[in-house]
């Protein structure tokens, strides 16, 4: 069975960030991306590229940070929204760029995933091509099929007899085309994908009956580009950090303004001022796409408020006006229920029967993980939706609790909106059923994960092995994924000091889980109009949220050039994007030079408080005592020179409990030329001439032999080269027997333990290289 490092499920955008992350971060791992459709992208995977398909997002906001969509390479100019093909390209050109595209395996569907009692994951996979199942270690996995992968179609009363093509928006570009032949049409949904449709259909001269359902949630909010009276680009202020404070957010205090935030939302004349901001802004929308002005307008007034919906606030991104559709007729609006289907004419509750040549679905997507998790019962372990029962997290009581302290400290939530009176479960509709078990509206828990992405049980949180990528909907997916993939990288190897203190200490575990279940919980109250109640789903508080993990990191979550600059002017990808830099100059960055990698980076540490420890001139061994004076002195002003500078050394050290011996092996290594093992993996710590002269000379690629006196040679791959310091980092990776033979043999794996890190006894030879 092949074992991997670091398997990704999903090419969209978080995966592919996910899986680009660790390749930058461990380019030594071994890593793959399974992805069930043909070419990569997600969501705008070649398969999805239906006609006229664009991103709601303008250029300059839809790109990851440290990947700009170039308008000379992509041909797309500012305040153009981009295409799908164009997004596509992208998407491909970025996975190829950072040299993850050649480690994506397409074609492969995941069956099931098995939790290892020691770790990892087993994964069961079905190849597309030839209908094969596979099986895979996954030693660290993710998880990002997103939340619209899986459509859901529903069963109609007739559909037997329609006799016309009856689809989900998924597939449009597979009924395409409908768009030449259809005389007439029925789209029946009113979110953005049926605006879509509408649009694509009737820009062609194509009658279209606009079925949205009178039990539903109504018409989505659909804003222009450009909103509120000083006319300011929509996703531009959803990222102000200003602005963001009238959203009442439970993770909110992420950004610091902890002070502002309260103001706003626990006094009534800040409530007062919130209140009036959403107003002006839901009615600033209303006003532009006037609604009132046309009687068929008018049905697409959004029936929830504004401050209550979430990512289903969308934007017109439409070659022409939308509405004049409308108007002229083309388009006809119907508040009705679809009730049966008969040869081409859907019948609706008013009485309505439209001819129709085709009906087109904008029927939602089943937000629940399509995969088999094992042992059976994991979901509960791994905050995934599942069937509700007392062993569900968060327990009743933590419910009632959390329930508390959110309409304490944000009493406007009290005041839930009024919804639709006649809203109903589209499938509980007379003439609409479906045979699956699990669908849309059945009863489950919502996704309760820490930061949404990892699972909050003290055993899954210890071990580290999985994380969900992309379970959460907003504005701000290019900035997110990218910020994501660099926490889910720290969380997978220990570098996140809260959930570390959270796998020993009861009390810190305790406030997390509790922190994990506010988040999902505050989500149902603060979005209703939206999928609050299923998953993240928010577009005011995203910048905050991207605080938090930046914050989890240990980064500045500041990133204007001063307070009037941080409150005033939007966040987009350009402000994260070294974000990946700053982390590792933060763990200690190193700049390498190598065949593979032009500037590869390594996961390193910290050490300095460390070595003040250890190298006090009174702690000297005895050994060390015998040089002479000027010996001695030398080794104390390396020692000084180490400690004012950031070193080297493996993370395994770390985790071991090694750093104390491990850093008195430093100055052995520099001043005697030795290589000195300092990890059970077989890591040596060199001199750097061991390796290379020169940066220039640096070949990790270039195998060494190191002698050892028992006339064996280990041989040894060269991991880290770094001339200031005059150390290298080899890895043990073979043993060529060399002893009384003068004929080759086969290199021999090394699979065991090395002894490793203790301080030697007594002084080495002095610029003799050994074992």
């Amino acid at each position: 069975m092949e074992a991997l490092d670091f398997v990704v499920i999903g090419a969209g955008w978080f995966g592919l960030a996910a899986a680009k992350t660790h390749h930058q971060l461990h380019p030594q791992s071994s890593l793959a991306v399974f992805e069930l459709a043909s070419s990569a992208g997600g969501v705008w995977a070649e398969h999805r590229l239906y006609p006229g398909l664009k991103s709601n997002n303008m250029l300059g906001t839809y790109e990851y940070p440290d990947f700009p969509m170039d308008p000379e390479t992509f041909g797309v100019l500012p305040g153009q929204h981009i295409p799908g093909r164009v997004l596509h390209d992208y998407l491909t050109k970025y996975a190829k760029t950072f040299g993850i595209f050649d480690k994506i395996r397409f074609h492969h569907k995941l069956l099931s995933a098995e939790h290892q009692p020691n770790g990892g994951w087993i994964l069961t996979l079905l190849d597309g091509k030839d209908g094969s199942e596979t099986r895979v270690l996954a030693k660290k996995l993710v998880i990002a099929t997103g939340l619209t992968s899986e459509p859901f179609l529903p069963d109609f009363d007739g559909q037997d007899t329609f006799g016309a093509p009856l689809f989900h928006g998924k597939h449009f570009l597979q009924h395409a085309d409908t768009l030449d032949s259809a005389k007439a049409v029925t789209v029946f949904g009113g979110t953005k994908s049926a605006w879509d449709l509408v649009y694509a259909y009737a820009i062609k001269g194509i009658k279209v009956h606009w079925v949205i359902r009178e039990s539903g949630h109504g018409p989505v909010w659909m804003a222009p580009p450009y909103v509120t009276p000083l006319k300011k680009w929509l996703e531009k202020l959803v990222h102000t950090r200003a602005l963001t404070w009238f959203s009442p957010c439970s993770w909110g205090d992420a950004d610091g303004y902890t002070k502002t935030r309260n103001f706003y939302h626990g006094t009534a004349i800040g409530r007062a001022i919130t209140n009036n901001f959403w107003s002006v802004l839901g009615n600033d929308v209303i006003t532009l796409n006037k609604f009132d002005s046309h009687p068929e307008l008018k049905k697409l007034k959004p029936w929830s408020e504004a401050m209550f919906t979430a990512s289903s606030f969308s934007i017109l991104n439409y070659e022409t006006d939308f509405f004049d559709l409308i108007r002229n007729g083309t388009v006809e609006v119907h508040i009705a229920d679809l009730v049966r289907l008969s040869p081409n004419t859907v019948h609706l509750s008013d009485g309505s029967s439209l001819q129709s040549d085709a009906l087109c679905c904008a029927t939602g997507w089943k937000q629940f993980q399509p995969i088999k998790f094992l042992p059976e019962g994991i979901e509960k372990e791994l905050g995934i939706p599942h069937a509700p029962s007392p062993e569900s997290f968060p327990p009743a009581e933590m419910v009632e609790a959390i329930d508390k302290e959110i309409f304490d400290r944000w009493p406007r939530l009290k005041d839930q909106p009024v919804q639709n009176k006649k809203m109903k479960p589209l499938v509980e509709n007379e003439g609409v059923s479906t045979t699956e078990s699990v669908n849309p509206y059945t009863t489950l828990t919502p996704y309760v994960l820490h930061r949404f992405m990892t699972p909050p049980s003290p055993k899954l949180l210890a071990q580290r092995d999985i994380a969900f990528a992309g379970v959460l909907m907003n504005f701000s997916v290019a900035m997110v994924s990218h910020v994501q993939s660099l926490w889910i990288n720290a969380y997978f190897y220990d570098q996140l000091p809260a959930v570390r203190e959270a796998t020993a200490n009861p009390k810190a575990l305790q406030k997390l889980r509790y922190e994990t279940a506010l988040h999902s919980r505050f989500c149902k109250w603060r979005y209703p109009a939206g999928h609050g109640d299923k998953f993240p789903d928010f577009v005011f508080d995203a910048v905050p949220y991207i605080d938090q993990l930046v914050g989890d990191l240990g980064l500045s979550v500041y990133r204007k050039n001063g307070m009037i600059a941080e409150a005033s002017e939007p966040y987009g990808p350009e402000d994260y994007k070294t974000l990946v830099e700053e982390w590792t100059e933060k763990q200690v960055t190193v700049k390498l030079h190598s065949q593979t990698a032009p500037s590869a980076l390594f996961s390193l540490i910290r050490c300095q408080q460390t070595m003040e420890r250890v190298f006090q001139p009174e702690a000297a061994s005895p050994w060390t005592r015998q040089g002479t004076r000027a010996d001695l002195q030398l080794l104390f002003k390396k020692r000084r020179l180490l400690v004012e500078t950031r070193v080297i050394v493996t993370r395994d050290m770390e985790r071991k409990n090694l750093a104390k011996s491990g850093m008195a092996t430093l100055v052995f290594a520099q001043e005697a030329g030795t290589a000195v093992c300092i990890s059970p993996g077989g890591i040596l710590l060199a001199c750097f001439h061991y390796v290379a002269e020169t940066a220039d000379d640096f070949n990790s690629s270039r195998s060494h032999l190191l002698p050892f006196a028992s006339d064996q040679a280990v041989k040894e791959e060269p991991l880290v080269w770094d001339g200031k310091r005059d150390l290298a980092q080899l890895k043990n990776v073979a043993v060529p027997s060399i002893h009384n033979s003068t004929t080759a043999t086969p290199d021999v794996p090394l699979c065991h333990s090395f002894g490793h890190a203790p301080v030697p006894p007594g002084p080495p030879c002095l610029r003799q290289p050994h074992g």
